[in-house]
């Protein structure tokens, strides 16, 4: 169970993120939606322990991980595995080396200085990327791909973390169509078949209505919609997005 408590933070004058209080239980597929600037980024950030609070708590079945330093911030950061916009690939490494660095954490800090990733690790990696049908790109360098190719190996390089919880900030923003519909089937398949918890920050409301049983709708740093998407009706929009968002 992920659980945020009055979870707060600051930038200078202005509250990014303001009081959110949020539980979500094992295996939820949950989307955060919103207006560009509302915090929702900042929200995922804060869980993942990127941007440090201000205020409140998060706690992670029972554990407080709010206040995690060093070592234990750095398996956080592991079993939290972020999916960002931009993807966040090394262009000049192979989509393989890409994944792989998601093993880093595991691994002795020389292996990933050195790119001697061990066979365990390197079969690792190309399993998730079978998984995401992009095995055939594997010695591909990143900065030849597409954009949906590069989410997935993103997704791929979450996956070998071995996460309980997939944090996706806005992962399809960029995307074409297509790919957007590849990145969300993916997602949705990880959150089906693994049972990991995904919280994914979604910028379009078809898309929260296609793939999310929840959602959590925020405005100006707070949480102020929490339910089933059945029962985000059109005042419940108008709350979030100040008006019927395009």
């Amino acid at each position: 169970m992920l659980e945020l408590c009055s979870l707060s933070r600051s930038f200078a004058d202005v509250r990014a993120v303001d009081a959110v209080s949020l539980s979500v239980a094992p295996g939820e597929f949950v989307g955060v939606i919103g207006r560009s600037g509302a915090g929702k980024s900042t929200l995922l950030r804060l869980i993942n322990r990127l941007v440090e609070p201000t205020g409140g708590e998060i706690r992670f079945d029972g554990e407080t991980v709010s206040g995690l330093r060093g070592r234990s911030l750095r398996d956080w950061r592991r079993r939290s595995a972020m999916i960002f916009q931009q993807f966040n690939l090394i262009d000049r490494l192979s989509v393989l080396d890409n994944v792989l660095v998601g093993r880093a954490a595991s691994l002795p800090r020389w292996r990933s200085w050195t790119m001697a990733w061990p066979p365990a690790d390197r079969a690792v990696a190309i399993e998730a990327l079978d998984r995401l049908g992009i095995a055939d790109l594997a010695l591909k360098r990143a900065d030849q791909l597409s954009g949906g190719q590069q989410q997935r190996v993103a997704i791929a390089r979450a996956l070998v973390q071995n996460p309980q919880l997939i944090l996706a900030d806005e992962p399809v923003a960029s995307l074409d169509p297509h790919s957007t519909k590849l990145v969300m089937d993916s997602l949705a398949r990880i959150n089906r078949e693994d049972g990991l918890t995904v919280l994914v920050n979604l910028h379009h409301l078809e898309l929260a209505r296609e793939y999310c049983r929840r959602v959590v709708g925020v405005a100006a740093g707070r949480v102020v919609f929490d339910g089933a998407i059945d029962d985000l009706d059109a005042e419940a929009i108008r709350t979030i997005y100040g008006a019927a968002p395009q």
